[in-house]
């Protein structure tokens, strides 16, 4: 019985053995070393820093027009018309009350000769363009300048009394397109009538404060219209009042009203959703790298990792992500360390 003991553990023992060499053969390998960090050649470029933002295709701001003549409406423009220098922009009493074009309105009754000021200029100016000749000096009311007025409100078919009052005349800086009538016929012919913005179409944009400083006067953008295609326009105003907008957690948001025109013809798209697309910065020639190449630094600034060790960078332009990196040691071609 005893050797049959013996002879099992001798058994065990061999297939134990049998195992572990087995086991020893068959068990992995050690893993493989880590893989060598992924590098890109710093690049010599040019950088666009190109933007966009929300706006809306539309007339510009609205301007009201206020009658200043005591009578009754008689006459008022349809929305959407049209109206230029020495056309009617609506009737009391039957009597037109003329568009001058100009700066200055009339605030004082012009009826005799020596009269003299920006408003005397305005009617001189009009009257010239619309074909009457007047003599003086430009802001003078002259003999000359009562003759040309009795000549066109002969033209006219009103009373030719050589003499204008200042509701006569509705004084804006262009011609004007009628955006809304809020008056009614047979009312007074004082107080708020009808908006008017400019003829030409244009754009209007909202934009963050903080982000305003890439529109300025003259800048060129690119409008992009409701259907996808695209046109330039011109920045005409930057407003310098911030108002306040809710964003979209209902916060109040300091906002910068941008004025653009359009440089081409749009269809016919009176209004609408636009994107603007900004170019606010462009850099030439500079040496860039991607922006995950860069490390940031315990003390403070950056840094991209070379095959010889850390170099500090200063950074300049980031677009399409890449950024513009300076300082000793950077060439065209080197290698560094980028995280994908």
């Amino acid at each position: 019985m005893k050797r049959w003991i013996i002879a099992g553990v001798v058994v065990l023992l061999l297939a134990a053995g049998v195992f572990a060499l087995t086991w020893t053969r068959r068990s992995p390998a050690q893993s493989a070393p880590p893989a060598a960090p992924r590098t890109v050649a710093v690049v010599k470029t040019d950088l666009t820093d190109v933007r966009e933002f929300k706006a809306n295709l539309g007339f510009g701001t609205s301007q009201q027009v206020t009658g200043r003549l005591t009578g009754t409406l008689t006459w008022l423009p349809s929305p959407g018309t049209a109206v230029d220098r020495g056309n009617a922009v609506y009737k009391v009493d039957n009597r037109p009350v003329w568009l001058f074009l100009g700066d200055t309105p009339l605030w004082r009754k012009l009826d005799k000769p020596g009269l003299k000021g920006p408003d005397v200029k305005t009617v001189k100016d009009n009257l010239g363009a619309l074909g009457y000749k007047l003599g003086g000096a430009p802001d003078e009311f002259t003999q000359a300048t009562i003759d040309a007025v009795k000549r066109w409100q002969k033209a006219e078919k009103v009373d030719e009394s050589g003499v204008l009052d200042p509701g006569d005349v509705v004084v804006l800086p262009g011609k004007v397109r009628v955006e809304a009538v809020t008056a009614k016929l047979s009312a007074s012919g004082e107080g708020p009538l009808m908006t008017v913005t400019a003829t030409d179409k244009a754009v209007a944009a909202s934009v963050d404060a903080r982000e305003a400083a890439v529109f300025t006067k003259d800048l060129k953008v690119t409008v992009v219209l409701p259907d996808g295609k695209e046109t330039t326009g011109t920045v005409r105003s930057v407003s310098t009042e911030a108002t306040a907008e809710k964003n979209g957690n209902g916060e109040d948001t300091p906002k910068i009203a941008v004025d653009i025109g359009l440089d081409t013809e749009v269809g016919d798209f009176d209004s609408g959703p636009v994107r603007l697309r900004v170019t606010s910065t462009a850099r030439q020639g500079v040496l860039a790298v991607p922006v995950t190449a860069l490390l940031a630094l315990r003390e403070g600034g950056y840094a991209v990792q070379t095959e010889t060790g850390l170099v500090a960078v200063k950074t300049g332009l980031f677009a399409g992500g890449l950024v513009e990196i300076s300082g000793g040691g950077l060439t065209e071609g080197l290698k560094v360390v980028t995280t994908s």
